[in-house]
């Protein structure tokens, strides 16, 4: 008996002074010191490395470990201040057989109270009961394992905040540069337009024969047709003294942009435009029964791109005019 007690005293004692621990705190390397003796020694030494292994400690200043608090308190029988004497007696009598003063070294796992090896332990055969040295071990595997789930937790906070500053940073510059993008003058680049929503088809014609169907369906309003490479796309109206050869639809008139309206027997849901560039030819059919609308006539002596133009669509189901792609056909002469 006495040796195991000498072995409890051992575990509880501070290496420091030699006492049993009071307000005991853990380094990260598993040493245990009375608090005042540890933060003395500290003062002393002018550096945080343990006492026993030298190794320098990972906090500022470890706190209570209340675990081994609690075992220390009652090996040395120390009382909770401002307890009541009911109080301190009831403490007294959990931790010291009357019958047998000595301290006890078994642990019942099922009341969590230690039990005097003489008068409890066969009563408490049907529980788990364990030597109090295991029962602290367990205590401090199950302190280290919550205190490292609480670590995890901590480092992947800051390994969330750290990402979230990351993108805030990188959104709030890439809003910046927009920004400034936006809000940039941009110099006045001829082939930028601006004044109406119409764009021009990728490649251009110089000679040859082409031809392709644009589907308008119900649109209120379309311009399509032809434009040279040099026309101004934002100051000029669509017509040929201003180098565009179009068909154009509005207020419910079929336009040639010269002052001439064509009548057709139903609305045209789809348009072919054939361009005969050598004969400066630029026509437009109906593609349902290829009925012809209009023929422009002129002397081209530059490059034309196909050219599209719509307006607000209003209550009209169709909100765009779309480039019939499968039934584009092209020929090139004089190559």
């Amino acid at each position: 008996m006495a040796e195991k007690i000498a072995v409890v005293e051992s575990f509880l004692s501070c290496h420091v002074c030699s006492e049993t621990f009071r307000d005991p705190v853990s380094l990260s390397c598993n040493h245990n010191f009375c608090s005042s003796c540890l933060k003395k020694f500290w003062e002393q030494t002018e550096n945080k490395n343990c006492p026993i292994c030298k190794r320098k400690s990972s906090k500022e200043f470890p706190g209570i470990n209340f675990g081994l608090k609690e075992l220390a308190d009652s090996f040395a029988g120390r009382q909770k201040p401002g307890s009541s004497e009911i109080e301190k007696q009831k403490e007294k009598d959990e931790v010291v057989c009357e019958k047998h003063p000595e301290i006890p070294y078994w642990f019942c796992e099922d009341e969590q109270r230690s039990l005097c090896p003489v008068c409890e332990f066969s009563l408490h055969q049907s529980r788990k009961v364990v030597p109090i040295e295991q029962a602290v071990s367990d205590l401090k595997d199950q302190l280290k394992s919550e205190l490292k789930s609480l670590q995890d937790k901590r480092d992947k906070y800051k390994q969330v905040e750290e990402t979230y500053s990351e993108m805030r940073e990188h959104t709030k510059k890439q809003l910046l540069s927009t920004e400034r993008q936006i809000r940039q003058q941009l110099p006045d680049n001829p082939e930028r337009i601006t004044l109406y929503p119409e764009v021009l088809g990728s490649e251009g014609f110089s000679s040859g024969k082409h031809s392709w169907e644009v589907e308008v369906g119900d649109h209120p309003r379309w311009n399509v047709g032809l434009v040279k490479e040099s026309a101004n796309k934002n100051e000029a109206s669509a017509s040929p003294e201003y180098g565009f050869w179009c068909l154009e639809h509005g207020d419910e008139e079929y336009m040639n942009g010269a002052d001439q309206t064509f009548r057709v027997k139903k609305s045209l849901q789809r348009i072919r435009v054939q361009l005969d560039y050598d004969r400066g030819e630029v026509s437009f059919y109906h593609s349902e029964d290829m009925t012809h609308i209009c023929t422009h006539r002129d002397t081209f002596t530059e490059k034309l791109f196909p050219y599209f133009c719509v307006a607000p669509a209003k209550d009209a189901k169709t909100t765009d005019i779309k480039i019939c792609h499968s039934d584009i056909s092209l020929s090139y002469s004089g190559m």
